[in-house]
């Protein structure tokens, strides 16, 4: 990798980096879901999750899209979800949790 490429791969991981972004992500591989709906799933104002979701957008990670009166999320890459696999298989080594 060039200089560049490690200094978008790093702004990547970075948003990734936060525990309400992780699990945006998570319920993002199973179904698309609303502000609401996400705020819901992880106990969180719709303010903090209207912050995470721009950081999330800003790094082409998840997208909106409009349905009536409300947005709804999707993950714009699927192939993330591998790093969930990397992750707890390092987990389950390293931390054993």
């Amino acid at each position: 990798m060039d200089n560049n490429t490690r200094s978008a791969a790093a702004g990547v991981l970075k948003a990734m980096a936060h525990p309400l972004r992780l699990g945006i992500i998570e319920l993002l591989a199973d179904e698309n879901m609303t502000v609401t709906e996400l705020c819901a799933k992880l106990d969180c104002s719709q303010s903090m999750m209207s912050q995470q979701l721009k950081i999330l957008q800003a790094q082409k990670l998840v997208s909106a899209r409009r349905n009536g009166n409300n947005k709804e999320f999707s993950l714009c890459n699927r192939d993330f979800l591998k790093l969930f696999g990397c992750m707890q298989k390092h987990l389950l080594k390293f931390f054993k949790l």
